[in-house]
């Protein structure tokens, strides 16, 4: 299930931007454009937090949103006049997926590997649909055939046991640790690499692959030697000039994506979509004031001290909320 719902994220993702893309053609104004784009990213970004929210709460809609998403990006991909009802369904359905697929990776696992891989996809899907290497149709059968394998396989994982709440003491420090894992998301839209690059698939690839990377060192190697890892390889890309050093920069910092999204989930495992929503929506930021790139120095410095601080937080008033094996994995 969880190959299945990393293939979707890549099909969802890229086919929102082949759609996208067809209509940048001249004659289009630049305002109508960024109009189009500030609109599908509002409501596909912005919208997922309460829609997690409302799966959390009814968790036996998961699977079914699933459906209804894949139904608004059909619709979304038919040639339309009205680009900004397009912009709407689009959004709608991305949103929708990310949030039900989000959820249903979360609930599913308790590993850091899992939610990196499952994230992962999202940028070369994205990619390879903006820059036309794929048409919207192939994107949309590769989402209508993931989506009935997942559909199939998730019948057995969809346990319907309320996870363990937070002990009310304990939620004030874990809503700051929450609020650091944020606050790193943020961090990296705005100062976590990406040039320009004579290959336009470079850093997609690059995001792809740290965000996976990311995942499975902190499986096998534990939070804190992942963490360390990260500071130490993005100080050492920043010793280096040129796309070499924004590259291994690039992929230290998207690292981090795992351990963002799963220690939020650890903090409040009871809301998996809503965790999920809120990281997606800590995107927004940069992807509206992207051109306002941070240094990476302060970047790199900030996005460290936060996920320590978070560390440090969860691993005091988070015991009682994960399992001894999770306990020990994040321990390590």
């Amino acid at each position: 299930m969880l190959w299945l719902l990393t293939l979707m994220h890549g099909a969802v993702d890229g086919l929102c931007g082949a759609v996208l893309i067809t209509h940048e053609q001249p004659g289009t104004s630049y305002t109508d454009i960024l109009c189009l784009y500030a609109l599908y990213n509002l409501i596909a970004f912005g919208g997922q937090w309460i829609t997690g929210l409302v799966l959390d709460l009814k968790p036996a809609w998961i699977t079914r949103s699933l459906l209804v998403a894949l139904t608004l990006l059909a619709l979304g991909a038919l040639p339309a006049t009205d680009v900004y009802r397009q912009a709407v369904l689009l959004g709608l359905g991305n949103c929708l997926f990310h949030a039900a697929g989000g959820s249903l990776v979360l609930r599913s696992t308790q590993r850091f590997t899992e939610p990196g891989l499952f994230v992962a996809s999202g940028a070369i899907g994205l990619a390879l649909g903006l820059f036309g290497y794929l048409p919207p149709t192939c994107f949309l059968l590769t989402a209508a055939l993931c989506t009935g394998g997942v559909l199939w396989f998730a019948k057995p994982v969809m346990v319907c046991a309320e996870p363990e709440k937070p002990a009310p003491h304990s939620q004030a420090p874990l809503l700051l640790c929450v609020a650091l894992l944020l606050a790193c998301v943020i961090l990296r839209g705005f100062g976590g690499g990406g040039h320009s690059s004579a290959s336009v698939l470079l850093f997609p690839a690059v995001f792809t692959l740290g965000k996976a990377l990311g995942g499975v060192c902190c499986d096998f190697l534990g939070y804190n030697r992942t963490l360390l890892l990260i500071f130490l390889v993005s100080f050492l890309a920043l010793q280096v000039e040129g796309l070499a050093g924004s590259v291994v920069f690039a992929l230290a910092m998207n690292m981090t994506m795992p351990l963002t999204l799963r220690l939020a989930h650890f903090s409040f495992p009871a809301y998996p979509g809503l965790i999920f929503g809120l990281a997606a929506g800590c995107l927004l930021p940069g992807v509206c004031f992207g051109y306002l790139l941070l240094q990476p120095q302060p970047v790199m410095v900030a996005v460290f001290l936060c996920l320590y601080a978070a560390g440090c937080l969860y691993q005091t008033y988070g015991d009682n909320n994960a399992n001894a094996r999770t306990h020990h994995r994040y321990a390590a």
